[in-house]
């Protein structure tokens, strides 16, 4: 039994815990729903995976204890409206996970290292995510959200390592609706989704890391960058969508409605258009937390052309997306990269608009254009993506 080694979908283990609790809570929704409500039994089986399976129970409910309580002081004492402090405040546990995550091993204090294991929490910038959304959604919603709310959303087991990322008004809505929004129809639906989950993470991705990433020979070539970097792409898509599918259908066994975060992104013909294919709730929480306010503020101060203040924007944003990913250089200059082409393809539709004519392709025809477009994109994507893997820098 691998007590407090087990991370979602990584194990067996986890999986029989999924398939246990899910029919723990079917069997308390047909025989007793009126005893238990929905929302403690959630908390129940989230907790039972924290105590009993995840690898650092401690650390993650003192976490989540002082995020609770950062929400708490924040909506009675900050009346101010300016984000950027309760962001940062809320943001400080992640801050300093990735700090320590640079600061070199050899040397350290017993103090320092101790600290640098204690804050080392698998989940923890989702975790952080989901408490910012929370924040700025009911800031100005009076009503107090208790703490078994809290955390039943932000320590949700399906998407407790890397999302998707749920709001909380949606979540909770869920949650209120509980035994009721559990039906057939969601079942066959988290089946389905679970199913291909598995496809895509344990069987297209494990085959294409194994047969393919592992075999390959660095002997510093064009040939062996270009290779690794199409493979890396499709390999993460696989891994990384096949996770969100697996999280997707264990929510819907217990009528959760978690997000879709994956929808052909290698469809996109646009930078926009990507992130709302590609990680679409991270994309969208980027969008509504990051870059939304930094265009309002930078709008009320009066500075800039609409069009610079959209790019500085958008800039800033993946920017910020980098160093979310690590303090390290290749993710940084990763979200910087993916900010650079969101710039350029604005800057072309703002030519196009003002001009009326397309600027770039001219005349050609829509279908050439869009097959055009989907080529370019893909391969800004990839490369894009083979910084981020680290394997190039």
């Amino acid at each position: 039994m691998n007590w407090h080694q087990t991370l979602p979908f990584s194990e067996s283990i986890f999986f029989t815990y999924i398939l246990v609790s899910t029919l723990l809570v079917w069997m308390i929704k047909i025989f007793i729903p009126k005893v238990i409500p929905y929302k403690y039994v959630l908390t129940t089986v989230t907790l039972g995976y924290i105590l009993l399976l995840f690898t650092k129970p401690i650390q993650i409910l003192v976490v989540l204890g002082i995020l609770y309580l950062f929400l708490l002081l924040l909506r009675k004492y900050y009346k101010g409206s300016n984000i950027i402090f309760p962001m940062l405040l809320l943001a400080l546990p992640m801050l300093l996970m990735k700090t320590v995550n640079i600061v070199p091993v050899e040397g350290q204090s017993i103090t320092i290292r101790d600290f640098r294991d204690f804050i080392q929490i698998a989940g923890l910038s989702y975790i952080v995510f989901k408490a910012i959304s929370l924040y700025i959604d009911e800031r100005n919603n009076k009503n107090k959200i208790q703490f078994i709310d809290f955390f039943n959303f932000l320590a949700f087991v399906p998407t407790l390592l890397i999302g998707p990322l749920d709001r909380f008004q949606r979540f909770q809505k869920d949650v209120d609706n509980g035994y009721q929004n559990m039906n057939k129809e969601l079942i066959y639906k988290g089946w389905e989704n679970f199913i291909l989950g598995l496809l895509f993470k344990f069987i297209l991705a494990e085959a294409i890391r194994r047969l393919i990433l592992a075999n390959l020979v660095d002997d510093g070539s064009l040939l062996y960058h270009i290779t690794y970097a199409y493979t890396y792409l499709i390999y993460l898509f696989f891994d990384f969508a096949g996770y969100s599918l697996l999280a997707i259908g264990a929510g819907n066994f217990i009528g959760i409605h978690v997000p879709i975060n994956f929808d052909k992104p290698f469809l996109a013909v646009n930078p926009k258009e990507f992130w709302k294919r590609w990680h679409k709730s991270l994309g969208d929480w980027l969008n509504d937390y990051f870059f939304k306010p930094i265009f309002k503020d930078l709008t009320s101060r009066g500075i800039f052309k609409s069009i610079t203040r959209q790019n500085i924007a958008l800039m800033l944003t993946f920017t910020l997306m980098g160093f979310w990913n690590g303090f390290e250089f290749h993710y940084i200059l990763s979200g910087m990269l993916f900010g650079l082409y969101s710039v350029i393809h604005n800057y072309y539709v703002y030519r196009c608009k003002k001009t009326k004519k397309d600027v770039f392709f001219g005349k050609l025809n829509p279908k050439i254009i869009r097959v055009l477009s989907i080529f370019i994109l893909f391969n800004a994507v990839t490369f894009a993506i083979y910084i981020f893997s680290g394997n190039l820098i």
